[in-house]
């Protein structure tokens, strides 16, 4: 994979992605996608202290359900306040992380997550479990242009050692947020 960019590369970016998600989410997109999520979350029961291989096993489940573009996803490998970052956005809450990609669903076409690779990552700074997930992000979105956003990223998984949770969901991308943004200005191939 291409050398990742990480989180905040550009303040404009951020700044902007953030306007753009609360005037959303202030106008009611993604309002009934988000009700549907919240009130049927996926709880299964909690993994045992150290069993990294069950952590990874329901992390590549949510993949096979393309939580990144659904926001359906197994709650119990989350700790509730959970940081989640990428390259254009940073917030702390599995609740908020699910709202923003219901947010997402009604401007995408054809979505598809694919999962490359999870592997054990090694142990942060701090001697915290790591866990890196490896995908590949397409979609079209539904504007008049039919832009392809395309993306090749990384999702750094570090856990809770106490709870065996997912404490830190940290993306980076192949592509900096700008270069992420500017995809949406580009019309989709001819014949796509």
């Amino acid at each position: 994979m291409a050398e990742a960019v990480g989180h905040g590369d550009n303040p404009l970016i951020v700044g902007l992605v953030s306007v753009l998600t609360e005037t959303l989410r202030l106008l009611g997109v993604g309002r009934d996608r988000y009700a549907a999520v919240a009130a049927a979350p996926r709880r299964n029961p909690a993994l045992r202290r150290g069993d990294v291989a069950g952590l990874m096993r329901r992390v590549t489940a949510d993949f096979k359900q393309a939580y990144f573009v659904t926001g359906v996803l197994d709650d119990s490998i989350y700790e509730p306040d959970c940081y989640f970052a990428d390259p254009t956005v940073a917030f702390t809450g599995v609740d908020l992380w699910k709202r923003n990609l219901a947010l997402l669903v009604p401007f995408l076409e054809q979505p598809r997550v694919e999962l490359l690779a999870i592997k054990r990552a090694g142990r942060d700074p701090q001697g915290a479990e790591v866990v890196r997930a490896e995908w590949r992000l397409s979609t079209y979105l539904r504007l008049p242009w039919r832009p392809l956003i395309d993306i090749l990223g990384a999702t750094d998984y570090t856990l809770n050692d106490q709870s065996n949770r997912i404490a830190r969901h940290v993306e980076s991308w192949a592509v900096s947020g700008t270069e992420a943004l500017l995809q949406m200005f580009r019309p989709a191939p001819r014949g796509s």
